[in-house]
């Protein structure tokens, strides 16, 4: 059963179709009149928005943060990366640092110390994700080694010495995931023979504090579970694939979209319990274009249907749905199940920010319509940070 389609396709038409609803223009008006009529009448219409960031941000890290993620404690742990020339190979090595508030914090994983012994050899950390306890960190990380033909102590018969050649950067290579204690200890998984989780993306921690799971490293894609005290791993919902997979850590479930496991072959949105290893099926779906992702309470789930439209499902009541014009991009809950904050376009490109209002067709911008390469609300709702375009730094703004 489908939803009631709400919303305007962008913000601008959002706004004036309600104004001009509002306050009809008198007749024989003009071109000029009627626009600053309608602006006038939209600043009325629009009232105070819901959830709006205040003008100054309550702590700027000046860093390049590419990567970061923010605790139940309300500390930031992000990644700042760190070149170093090697002969003629440039490799990157990423540290990782903890701000607990404002001009407070401290570098975690000291890049030297964390690869002592491989100097040819590199990472890129590509995401960061604090457990809830907000005691243990899962990193993604990338890999990097030297191009097959680089041999710098190598130089053939009669060949010049070209020590002064264009630096040559290492490449990217083997995915793994590595685990942290708050203060940057690093946690193995007992009897591995591997330092890392190789061959592993979007991991995180349950709410035990000792479990943690991850993902294949593409789609579909399949899970698995791990407690490094005591080496247990373990494939969950064996022979099952997955199109999509977000988890919802503190009751230590993932959504999924998959046809895999679906009764009827159709496309479907799972509730996975990842203790038990219990599936159950919330609703069928005739189209999935993305951003999936799960309320604060826990209650709703929204994703992209089509390039333009959030659907909204009531996880208790799945045929209960809301359907929202917005346009494409990513979106992450506020603390309200009625709301969401909405970057539009491709989640690598740099766009503005707008609350999308699910319940009232409300369309209000954030902080300025000024641009932002990435945005996180915090767990408590009580902040909003995002990272600038360029040199990422970041700003963490106060939620009213």
């Amino acid at each position: 059963m489908k939803g009631k389609r709400r919303g305007a396709r962008n913000v601008f038409s959002g706004i004036f179709s309600h104004a001009l609803h509002r306050f009809p223009a008198p007749p024989g008006a003009s071109a000029v009149a009627l626009l600053s009529m309608l602006a006038a009448a939209a600043i009325v219409s629009l009232g105070a928005p819901p959830a709006r960031a205040q003008d100054s941000p309550k702590m700027v890290i000046d860093a390049d943060c590419q990567a970061f993620d923010i605790s139940t404690n309300n500390e930031i742990v992000f990644a700042v990366p760190k070149l170093k020339r090697v002969k003629k190979l440039i490799i990157e090595r990423d540290e990782i640092n903890l701000a607990t508030g404002p001009n407070k914090g401290k570098r975690i994983v000291d890049v030297d110390k964390f690869i002592p012994d491989q100097p040819m050899s590199g990472y890129v950390v590509n995401k960061l994700a604090w457990g809830p306890d907000g005691k243990h960190i899962a990193a993604g990380i990338t890999m990097q080694e030297p191009p097959p033909d680089y041999h710098p102590h190598v130089k053939k018969k009669g060949e010049e010495d070209r020590s002064d050649d264009a630096d040559v950067f290492s490449v990217g290579g083997r995915k793994a995931v590595v685990l942290f204690d708050d203060d940057g200890n690093e946690i193995k998984v007992a009897g591995s023979k591997d330092r890392f989780i190789q061959d592993a993306t979007n991991a995180t921690w349950l709410a035990d504090g000792q479990t943690v799971v991850y993902l294949s490293l593409a789609p579909p894609y399949t899970i698995t579970r791990v407690r490094p005290a005591d080496g247990q791993v373990t494939p969950l919902f064996a022979g099952h694939t997955f199109d999509t997979v977000i988890w919802d850590a503190p009751r230590n479930r993932a959504f999924a979209v998959s046809s895999n496991l679906s009764l009827r072959g159709r496309l479907t949105i799972l509730e996975l319990d990842l203790m038990h290893e219990a599936v159950t099926e919330i609703a069928t779906i005739d189209n999935y274009a993305g951003s999936l992702a799960v309320s604060k309470s826990g209650k709703k789930i929204g994703f992209f249907e089509d390039g333009d439209t959030i659907e909204v499902i009531d996880i208790a009541n799945p045929s209960k749905r809301i359907m929202v014009n917005a346009g494409l991009g990513v979106f992450q809950w506020g603390t309200d199940d009625d709301r969401v904050l909405l970057k539009r376009g491709p989640a690598d490109q740099s766009n503005d920010l707008v609350w999308v209002g699910l319940d009232d067709d409300s369309f209000t911008p954030a902080l300025h319509d000024l641009e932002f390469h990435d945005f996180q609300i915090a767990p408590d709702g009580q902040s909003l940070a995002v990272t600038v375009p360029g040199k990422r730094v970041l700003k963490l703004f106060p939620l009213e």
